[in-house]
């Protein structure tokens, strides 16, 4: 028998984002992630959010969403900006802005890399291969599992390493005033790092009776 006090997991509830999310109690959810639909896209399945509304329409899901995120907790939210007359719509930009007044820290932004992007032709711009995955917590210090997944160093270590000067061995600044610096001393002794903030993932092409299949 399980207890009371024990986490349900694999739980699947099917219903209205917002409504579902007006039923759960305070702080109860660890993780979230969700790719919602995206303005003017798909209507026949999601009817469209017209670019305009937008933000409108997902700041009051984006509340909710902080209510039930325990404190410690991270939102995902993958977005792209739409592209209509001729250049970018500014939606997710302006949707960034109002989170922040909403109360939640924009911590990173990681880009998800689609290897096997739609191949398409149009009049100025190119092919579409990535979007925004929006990493949104609401404090400064929270779950983040980094030395899990840690990624080999590669061999250029082996020689770059081998003999170090003396300016590899400081934080050494930029020569044309940039303001940016390395210690290439920090890698000795490192087998794995952290990994880059570019998710190099295919999308899902299997059939599911979806316009927009959404696989984790």
């Amino acid at each position: 028998m399980r207890s009371s006090a024990m986490p349900e997991v694999d739980r699947i509830i099917q219903g209205d984002c917002l409504s579902v999310l007006r039923s759960l109690p305070d702080a109860c959810v660890e993780l979230i992630f969700t790719s919602p639909p995206y303005a003017d896209n798909r209507k026949k399945t999601y009817e469209g959010i017209p670019t305009k509304k937008y933000v409108d329409w997902f700041l009051p899901i984006s509340n909710e969403l902080k209510r039930v995120l325990r404190p410690e907790g991270s939102f995902i939210l993958n977005i792209k900006e739409r592209a209509s007359d001729g250049e970018r719509q500014t939606y997710v930009l302006e949707l960034i802005l109002a989170m922040r007044k909403q109360g939640w820290l924009w911590t990173e932004e990681y880009i998800w890399h689609k290897k096997n992007c739609y191949p398409g032709k149009w009049p100025n711009r190119f092919r579409d291969a990535w979007e925004r995955c929006l990493h949104f917590t609401r404090q400064k210090r929270f779950k983040m599992f980094q030395e899990a997944v840690v990624v080999p160093m590669g061999k250029w270590s082996e020689k770059r390493l081998a003999k170090l000067s003396e300016t590899d061995r400081i934080r050494d600044e930029s020569k044309v005033g940039s303001g940016f610096g390395k210690n290439v001393s920090n890698w000795l002794g490192k087998d794995c790092v952290y990994p880059t903030n570019v998710l190099h993932l295919a999308t899902e092409c299997a059939n599911r009776g979806h316009s927009a299949s959404f696989t984790i």
